[in-house]
């Protein structure tokens, strides 16, 4: 049997198909590029040894003099910053991923506050999923698989130019590559996977953030979101509502039906067509609804969902299905609020045996009030005579 998840939000409790499973990925992954140190990427920037320059002892960018970011994690969030841009890039600073990490993880922060998907989060999670792709376009300047580096065509085995200063090639996504090894044999090669000499085939540690699917990261930030989107339909088996708003309930067929079934129950009335509102309420314990809308009075009604929201006032809407929903229990001014909902504030409403409904909100006819004067006057002499 599938695991469920019971969320409670303002009152109303809300029982999952599953677990959602986005969160616990989004955060291994986060762990992962974190854990990937700048040395194991070759991204270490440019080494200061002694203090000079101005310059502090460590690692710092070669470009801006800040400290280095130390691990993956911190250089996708400094990713194309007006800071940390290389010299020459077509882009402004504005455009990196450093934005769209800091709204995944608003948003994640969010979703553990609220425990349930929304359709608001359904938004987001398209905006974001059409962002990393767009991280993944082919002449995108913000293509981490397309950084170019230039390397002379001709070198020696010391990785001297052979050739003019002109006479070099154009290779992508790491820099690390049979030349810089020749040319700096102290340093480390990248592995062949992370640079290329044709476009869009290379990956480097960003893009394997990004993409996963490499030596370093396999499961990258689109597979988390992937994961989101797809969560988004995960059905709601239930929903326990706190009636808050409970006139809003007339908007389902299944409660409508439910409330002229107890109308025509002879044995929830008093006298002269007064209802027994505390026993009606008691009746809806434990009765499963559907959220099948309906229409009166040609109104237009809220979608379903927004109104199972608006009955709860929860403020969200869940993005899957509502299979059911139950209520919590209510008091006789909430029923009574209902039942003038659904037969129309002002109306008159005839029982089957004869009275008409008499609740506050509802008309009962003249010459029934009369009638009912009448036969109350004539009981009252009758039993005055008869004493």
């Amino acid at each position: 049997m599938a695991k469920k998840a019971v969320i409670s939000l303002k009152g109303s409790d809300i029982t999952v198909n599953g677990v959602y499973k986005f969160l616990e990925q989004y955060e291994t992954w986060k762990q992962k590029c974190s854990s990937i140190s700048s040395k194991r990427m070759m991204s270490e920037g440019r080494k200061i040894r002694k203090p000079r320059e101005n310059k502090k002892v460590g690692q710092i960018d070669t470009k801006s003099g800040q400290a280095h970011p130390a691990n993956l994690y911190l250089q996708l969030e400094q990713h194309v910053t007006s800071s940390y841009r290389r010299d020459n890039s077509p882009n402004k600073g504005s455009t990196g991923t450093f934005k769209l990490l800091a709204d995944i993880d608003e948003f994640m922060k969010d979703f553990k506050d609220i425990g349930v998907m929304t359709e608001e989060h359904r938004i987001d999670l398209e905006k974001f999923k059409k962002e990393i792709d767009n991280f993944n376009k082919p002449n995108g300047t913000l293509n981490p698989r397309n950084i170019t580096f230039k390397s002379p065509k001709k070198y020696d085995s010391k990785g001297k130019n052979l050739g003019t200063k002109e006479d070099t090639e154009v290779f992508y996504g790491h820099f690390a590559n049979d030349w810089f090894s020749k040319k700096y044999p102290k340093a480390k090669k990248a592995p062949k996977e992370w640079y290329s000499s044709s476009k869009n085939t290379a990956n480097p540690p960003l893009a394997q953030a990004l993409f996963g699917r490499g030596n370093l990261v396999k499961i990258g930030l689109k597979d988390v979101i992937d994961i989101a989107v797809a969560e988004l339909d995960k059905a709601i088996e239930s929903i326990e509502l706190l009636v808050r708003r409970p006139s809003q309930l007339s908007r389902f067929k299944s409660i409508r039906k439910h409330v002229f079934g107890l109308l025509n129950n002879k044995d929830m009335f008093r006298k002269g067509g007064r209802p027994n509102l505390n026993k009606m309420a008691a009746s809806f314990t434990g009765l499963r609804f559907t959220i099948e809308g309906t229409k009166k009075d040609g109104k237009k009604y809220l979608p379903d969902k927004r109104a199972i929201a608006s009955v709860a006032n929860l403020n969200i809407v869940p993005s899957g299905d509502i299979k059911y929903f139950t209520l919590k229990p209510f008091q006789q001014q909430a029923m009574s609020s209902l039942i003038v909902e659904i037969v129309g504030k002002g109306k008159s409403k005839k029982l089957r045996w004869g009275e008409y409904l008499n609740l506050k909100g509802l008309k009962v006819p003249e010459e029934v009030e009369d009638n009912v004067k009448k036969s109350w006057i004539e009981y009252l002499w009758s039993w005055k005579n008869g004493h």
